[in-house]
Order: structure tokens, then C-alpha cells, then sequence
């Protein structure tokens, strides 16, 4: 398939599986046209796929080209002053919606210049972002700040009412929202309760907000204080068994690892379906791997290593309620 945003799982054809998790998306985005889709939260653990599912279904949707205009954006786990974080998140929205409008996705990478984004909107007739723009730019350089991240929240759904569209927020890393975001430019005062800002705008059905949350606790806890009843909560299990050995046989043929349908299974069952286990065993430092043969002793202990090093991806591990706060 043709790829628009980068995708982080690198070769498009490593992504394997999870068509119970795509199938039910796929419905609940096709409900998005009609207004019927309410907000929704994707959780589990960290490295199970979720940030690949969703820049997948960015790709899809966006080549789908119906109706539905995705959006995609990550929080990152870093420090921010709230006005580069909304500037981050407005000009992101402006360009991927420019490059759906126009089905060119080099606006997918295009200059932050305001001017720049002016000029863009009027090329490709969408005028209507012009005031948009200059109204951010404006707040901006005037340092209003509520004002600035009101603008840059409510932009794919104000923006989509111009001409009746319909968009899918997809927020990935939703939890770091309230942990690494500030009120100053020095990065104090944390704005520890922005994603209550939320609560207005997770209701409107023309842009409803898919996003995600590898801390469970933390989401967790925003979700039933600042946001109740605005999202339906999904879990996010391992792959099932037989995606799981779908997958070790797609890394083998790409990576050009041997592999034997004996041995898919053992890895299967070692990883349990976590891909990001499935997929550090294709990916370990091991000179000649060869996966065609009997070596569980050795996967054993890549597994175990793995485990040792990220001991927050553990099956079992301690909650992650339990991890400092940024301060």
C-alpha cells in the first residue's frame, strides 16, 4: 500500500496482524460520517503496537480519500512550553489536512512558516484556513496563551464545519498531556490538568479523538477525573497466536532470518504475542541467526535480556502507577 506519514515501524510490510483491531476501527471510523462515533481510548502497556496501528490507519484513511480526514499527532515524552506545543499541534493539523485536500503529501513535511501555510491555503483554494492561521499567528505574538492552545484544540473540528467534513483525531501518548506540558516558557508550572480541556471538545461527533496511553494508570486516571463518560476505554492485547506466528514468518522472509513453522511457534508462544518481543528477537545482535532449528534456549534468553533491560514492558511488571512524575 502507498505510505503518506511515515510510519515508525519502518518497512510498511513488517506490519502484520491485528485485524480484529482494524476491523472494528474500520467501523467505528465509517460511523464517523453520520455523527455517530463517540470518542474512544486505546489502552495497554508499552511496545504492543498501538503507535503502528494508528499510523496505519492514518495511511489507510487517508488513501481511502472518503469523507473522513485523518489526523495524526504524538505527544511527546519531553518537556514543552504550552505554546510550542500548541504551535506543534495547529501546523501539524494544517498540513495534513492541506495534503488531503490537495493528495499531495509533501505538505505532510512542509515549512511551519505561517506565510508559507498562507500561501499553501490560497494554492489550494481553501481560503477559509487563512483566517485560521493569522488568527494563531496573532494570539501568538500577542502571548495569549489560553486563547493559543483554544485555537490549536478546537482546529480540526472548526475547521471541518466550513464545509460539513468530517475528521479522525487520533492523539497518540495522550497521557503525557498533563505530565509534560508547561504554563511557562522555563518550563514551570506543569499544566497538570490540560487534558480536562478536553471535555468540551471530546464530544463533538464531526471530529471525534481516537487516542492512546502506554502508562494505563496515568490515562487511566485522567480519563475517569477530567474526562468521564467523554471516551469508550478498548484494551489492546498481544497479537493472537496465529498473527503472532504470521508475523515471526514475515520478519524471517523480509529480514532473510530462517525460520520453520516449529519454530514460529515456539517463538509465539515465548512472546506470547507481544510484537515488540517478536520482533527484537529478529532484530538482535546475534551473528547468524538461524531460526529454522530447535533454539529456544537461545530465544529464552534474548527474551530474557530484553525483559531485564525494560523492565516497564514486563508481563506482571509493577504498575506504572508507580513511576516518578516528571517534575
Amino acid at each position: 500500500m502507498q505510505i503518506f506519514l511515515k510510519e515508525k515501524i519502518g518497512n510498511p510490510a513488517l506490519f502484520t496482524g491485528r485485524k480484529k483491531e482494524l476491523n472494528s476501527l474500520f467501523k467505528w471510523v465509517d460511523e464517523i460520517k453520520s455523527e455517530f462515533s463517540k470518542s474512544k481510548a486505546i489502552i495497554s502497556r508499552r511496545k504492543t503496537g498501538k503507535s503502528a496501528l494508528m499510523q496505519r490507519l492514518f495511511n489507510i484513511i487517508f488513501a481511502q480519500n472518503d469523507q473522513v480526514i485523518p489526523f495524526y499527532f504524538e505527544i511527546r515524552e519531553t518537556p514543552q512550553w504550552i505554546v510550542e506545543s500548541a504551535r506543534e499541534f495547529f501546523i501539524t493539523y494544517i498540513r495534513q489536512y492541506l495534503a488531503f485536500h490537495s493528495r499531495n503529501s509533501s505538505y505532510l513535511k512542509y515549512n511551519d512558516n505561517y506565510n508559507l501555510l498562507i500561501k499553501a491555503a490560497k494554492k489550494e483554494r481553501l481560503d477559509y484556513l487563512i483566517d485560521h492561521i493569522e488568527n494563531f499567528e496573532y494570539s501568538e505574538n500577542k502571548g495569549y496563551i489560553d486563547t493559543l492552545w483554544h485555537i490549536a484544540r478546537e482546529a480540526p473540528r472548526t475547521i471541518a464545519e466550513h464545509k460539513d467534513e468530517r475528521v479522525l483525531q487520533m492523539i497518540d501518548e495522550f497521557q503525557f498531556i498533563n505530565r509534560y506540558i508547561y504554563w511557562h516558557k522555563s518550563k514551570e508550572k506543569r499544566a497538570s490538568d490540560l487534558a480536562g480541556s478536553y471535555l468540551h471538545t471530546a464530544e463533538y461527533k464531526n471530529a471525534p479523538l481516537l487516542v492512546s496511553g502506554s502508562w494505563v494508570g496515568w490515562l487511566m486516571d485522567d480519563l475517569n477525573k477530567m474526562l468521564p463518560g467523554r471516551f469508550n476505554i478498548a484494551d489492546f492485547d498481544n497479537m493472537p497466536r496465529n498473527e503472532a506466528i504470521e508475523m515471526a514468518f514475515n520478519y524471517s522472509e523480509i529480514g532473510k532470518i530462517p525460520v520453520s513453522y516449529e519454530t514460529a511457534c515456539i517463538i509465539a508462544d515465548l512472546t506470547e504475542g507481544n510484537p515488540f518481543y517478536i520482533s527484537s528477537l529478529f532484530q538482535s545482535d546475534y551473528p547468524d541467526k538461524n531460526f529454522s532449528v530447535k533454539k529456544g534456549f537461545l530465544m529464552s534468553l534474548t527474551l530474557k535480556r530484553l525483559i531485564k533491560e525494560d523492565p516497564y514492558i514486563e508481563h506482571g511488571s509493577p504498575s506504572d502507577l508507580c513511576r516518578p512524575m516528571p517534575m
